[in-house]
Parts: structure tokens; C-alpha cells; sequence
């Protein structure tokens, strides 16, 4: 009996390691050297690619070390594009490598953020030419008026009396939720308390999945989740709510582990929560 079950233990494990083992992406590196390295795909950035092997312990490799040429769709994934210095970082791989079409296709990129930008102009322009890839042109923007001297000073309006937010109070099953829910609302200028002292109730009901969650030799890779969230607000001793939503948030990536992707899924969901309930809050005051 004892024999069975350490052979159904042995072949659970086998089981769960195949289905790791699918869900992580293989690669080799191929060096300047003439060697290769295989492993697994843990992290890929602006500096280089780590790789983790088959005793879990990880390798960084420098792009500098690479046959950068045949990596270039690897690297191009850690290529913020909405960062000026990341495009520019990857145009420098380009350019190490002779990636002359890659190059300019990356500088126009970057052109679209810093349209003036003389330097990019000129690296540019240093390179082959290529018909269907045209920096963009910047907007010109029409001379300021002269201005007008300014108005003498008015007497000031009478102040008006200081008006009292809707005190809220927040009611969910999912405790990691509050906080930065809370955050978002305050800066809307709402007040908030645990009590009775109350004007408005706001009933969250969070709906979370972990999507995605590989490990390799016991260390986790990335981490994935989706999310939803149903707010009800109700007014102090009322049982039927006055206004509900939903709202989601889909393919939340964390390339730590699982506690952070948990944490950004829930910040998204409260940035996407607190407009809805605002306008509705605003309409019931009116």
C-alpha cells in the first residue's frame, strides 16, 4: 500500500512538472563566441535576457555577448514604447548590430515622441533610405498674441460656506480592494468612516482568477490575473440600490510572482471603479 502511494505522489509530480514545463518558453541564446545557450525564458530588458536552467539557478546575459542580429524580435519585447529612452535603447541594439532597417524603424518610433529632437533627425537621416518610413512632421504651432496687460484687481466674491462631502463607507469581500479604492475616492475629495455615520454604502463584490502561474524548479516565472468588480451603492437605510456597475481588468502581468500581480490587478480595478461611482454620487446630490 505504501508502495502505491509514494508511485501515485511520483506520478502527480511528473504530471505537474510536464504541465510546467509547457507553459514556460524555451530558448537559445546563440553567442558571438559560436556557443549557444538553451534555458528557460525568465526575463528579457533593455540590458539583456535571463535565462533559468534545469537546477533553477538563473543566467543574465548581456545583448553585448549576443548574435544580436538573430535576436532581434526577443529583444525588441522589452522595448517600452512609450518610453523615449527605451526606443532609443533598442535603436542602439539596431545599430550594433547592422540592423539598418530595424534602426531607422525604431528612430521614427521615437521620433513621434520627441518630434524636434535634432539629434534623432540626424541619426536618421546618416541612414539608408527608406521609402514607406517618414519621420513625422512636427505641428507648428500659430505665434502667441501680445499680451495684454492685466485687468485691474477686483474685489474678491464672498467666500462661500464650506459644503460637506458624502461620507462613504466601503463594504467588500475582497480586503485588498479598500485601500486603494479608498485612495482614489479621497483625492475626489469624499470622506470615509466604519461606522453608522454614513451617507452612502458601497457594497463591492471582486471577482479574481490567477491565470496564469508557471514555475520552474520551484521558482515562479511571471504571474497573470484577470479581474472583476460589481459596486451597489446604497443610501444610509435603504435596501434597494440606487446605481451598480462592473467593471474588469484582463491579462494583469506580473514577471515577479503572484502577491504583485494580486496587488495590480486590484489597483486597476479601483482607478477603473472610482469614476463610475463619482458621477453616480454627483447625480444623487443633485
Amino acid at each position: 500500500m505504501r508502495t502505491f502511494a509514494a508511485a501515485l505522489v511520483l506520478l502527480l509530480a511528473f504530471v505537474a512538472q510536464v504541465r510546467a514545463d509547457e507553459e514556460v518558453e524555451q530558448v537559445k541564446i546563440e553567442l558571438k563566441s559560436g556557443e549557444s545557450v538553451p534555458g528557460a525564458l525568465k526575463d528579457v530588458t533593455d540590458a539583456g535576457v535571463t535565462l533559468l536552467g534545469t537546477d533553477g539557478s538563473q543566467l543574465f546575459i548581456k545583448w553585448s555577448y549576443t548574435r544580436g542580429d538573430k535576436h532581434f524580435d526577443l529583444r525588441k519585447r522589452a522595448c517600452n514604447y512609450k518610453s523615449l529612452s527605451s526606443i532609443v535603447s533598442l535603436a542602439d541594439f539596431c545599430h550594433d548590430f547592422a540592423l539598418d532597417r530595424k534602426e531607422a524603424e525604431a528612430l521614427v518610433e521615437a521620433l513621434k515622441l520627441a518630434p524636434t529632437d535634432e539629434k534623432l533627425k540626424a541619426r536618421l537621416a546618416a541612414l539608408p533610405k527608406f521609402d514607406d518610413l517618414k519621420p513625422p512632421t512636427p505641428e507648428v504651432k500659430p505665434p502667441e498674441p501680445e499680451k495684454q496687460p492685466d485687468p485691474p484687481p477686483k474685489e474678491p466674491d464672498p467666500v462661500p460656506p464650506t459644503t460637506v462631502e458624502l461620507v462613504l463607507k466601503l463594504d467588500s469581500n475582497e480586503a485588498d480592494l479598500v485601500a486603494p479604492l479608498t485612495r482614489a475616492l479621497e483625492k475626489l475629495g469624499y470622506k470615509f468612516s466604519n461606522g453608522a455615520d454614513h451617507d452612502v454604502l458601497v457594497k463591492l463584490s471582486v471577482d479574481l482568477t490567477l491565470v496564469k502561474n508557471p514555475k520552474w524548479m520551484g521558482a515562479e516565472l511571471y504571474a497573470i490575473y484577470d479581474g472583476t468588480a460589481k459596486y451597489q451603492l446604497f443610501g444610509k437605510a435603504e435596501k434597494t440600490a440606487f446605481d451598480e456597475r462592473s467593471v474588469e481588468a484582463k491579462n494583469v502581468r506580473s514577471n515577479k510572482d503572484k502577491v504583485e500581480a494580486k496587488k495590480m490587478v486590484l489597483d486597476d480595478l479601483a482607478d477603473k471603479l472610482k469614476d463610475p461611482i463619482h458621477n453616480a454620487l454627483r447625480k444623487r446630490k443633485k
